[in-house]
């Protein structure tokens, strides 16, 4: 891996990235070489507003029956998923990459920054976030 690939690993691994559209490339591929993950679109651009997209973030990423479909609910369930030890478990983690509009940035604000602080409490590399906002 080059230098400049080793400078954007580090940011990858177990956080939360806004990537542009010329990133993702060498993001996902990090994500598939060096981890071995599995990973995971979910397209908002449609979403017409928060429950809509967290319906769908709900429905692509697996949640679990008993999420709320609020922005707590869904810092639980990411954090669950972020404290797994992924190697103890012989898991596979997972990249979960966001696609949304410039135009639902407001909307999709308060879930971005959720994820954002989900993922700080993150102690291995069961999930990686990235997030690609498009045109």
């Amino acid at each position: 891996m080059n230098d400049r690939l080793n400078v954007v690993w580090a940011d990858v691994a177990g956080k939360m990235n806004d990537i542009s559209r010329d990133q993702l490339p060498a993001y996902l591929t990090l994500c598939i070489d060096d981890l071995g993950s599995d990973i995971v679109v979910v397209d908002l651009r449609h979403a017409s507003g928060q429950p809509d997209a967290m319906k769908l973030m709900a429905q692509r990423l697996a949640f679990p029956d008993y999420f709320g479909g609020n922005l707590d609910a869904l810092f639980d369930v990411v954090s669950e998923r972020v404290m797994v030890d992924v190697a103890s478990q012989n898991g596979t983690p997972q990249t979960w990459l966001f696609k949304s509009l410039e135009a639902q940035k407001k909307m999709l604000f308060p879930i971005a920054d959720t994820l954002r602080d989900a993922m700080g409490e993150s102690k291995g590399v069961a999930v990686s976030v990235l997030w690609m906002t498009l045109g």
